[in-house]
């Protein structure tokens, strides 16, 4: 890719990054949320939810309420990035941080912010490959991505998205990272990462499989992701597997709470939930055309 093209690219990311930095793109807004019964003084539980699990969680807290009536519950819908670094600079505080996968976790516990023994997996999740819609490029697999009708490949910065430490490793994994290195494009936001291949400007992406299957927005049913289609899922032996995961904060103000609320996302009810929403599935069902 030439060089002025690349920096163009970076423009356009770095235009979306602006847009979204405060919310999730098409998602809802931070101020969207749900709220339980009236609750008692200090009895409200504060959770932060990443904008790709704003589906299921709307199902899910609405069990977590029926069965604590007594605690609000506000939830705060946003950008994992976003979330990771308001907690790691001090900017926002919370009871209870959810993530979609570990990189995110693990920034948070070696910063101390973790209450311990808290930390915990509920549910699993995955890698797939999108492309523009026409797929101008052809791509069909992994390997392919090689090719050179495939110009640009997104993927979110591994920095600071799992999505991005596990694509990075399956393209070493597949050991075409060599062929690929000058083509990837590193977007700090995932949904950043997955925009840019649906306006054309990327022949593919790599990005959370749930994501790439359908939009996740309250109260409404699954929406496709537009002007994008999922190609298939990356083959799970070619990275680590992970999975979503939460944690109780340390300065919690409602710890028992928010251990209630992770024990409740581990339950076979919530992983139905999530099982509906894609985060859960059969590899072997994955589209390849």
């Amino acid at each position: 890719m030439q060089r002025a093209d690349k920096l163009s690219l970076l423009m356009v990311v770095a235009l979306a990054i602006a847009v979204a930095a405060a919310g999730c793109g098409q998602n809802p807004s931070p101020t969207a949320g749900a709220t339980g019964g009236a609750g008692q003084e200090g009895a409200a539980l504060k959770v932060m939810v990443p904008c790709g699990q704003v589906g299921p969680f709307s199902e899910i807290v609405k069990i977590f309420q029926q069965q604590h009536p007594d605690v609000e519950v506000e939830w705060i819908p946003e950008n994992m990035v976003t979330i990771t670094n308001k907690l790691l600079d001090g900017k926002d505080t919370a009871d209870v941080a959810l993530s979609m996968g570990d990189l995110e976790l693990d920034l948070l516990e070696k910063a101390g912010l973790l209450m311990d023994s808290t930390r915990v997996k509920y549910a699993e999740n995955s890698l797939a490959i999108m492309v523009p819609t026409a797929n101008p490029a052809g791509v069909k697999t992994v390997a392919d991505l090689a090719k050179p009708s495939v110009k640009t490949i997104t993927i979110p910065d591994p920095k600071e998205n799992s999505a991005g430490v596990h694509a990075l490793e399956a393209l070493k994994s597949a050991g075409i990272w060599d062929a690929v290195e000058k083509k990837v494009l590193f977007a700090r936001f995932a949904a950043d990462s997955k925009d840019v291949a649906a306006k054309g400007q990327a022949q593919a992406s790599i990005g959370y499989y749930p994501c790439a299957v359908e939009v996740h927005i309250p109260d409404q049913p699954p929406a496709q992701p537009k002007n994008l289609r999922l190609l298939t899922q990356v083959p799970s032996d070619l990275y680590a597997a992970f999975s979503c995961e939460g944690a109780v904060l340390k300065d919690a103000k409602n710890p028992e709470a928010g251990k209630n609320l992770l024990a409740l996302l581990q339950t076979p009810e919530s992983q139905e939930i999530f099982k509906t929403w894609q985060f859960i599935g059969d590899e072997s069902a994955s589209p390849t055309g």
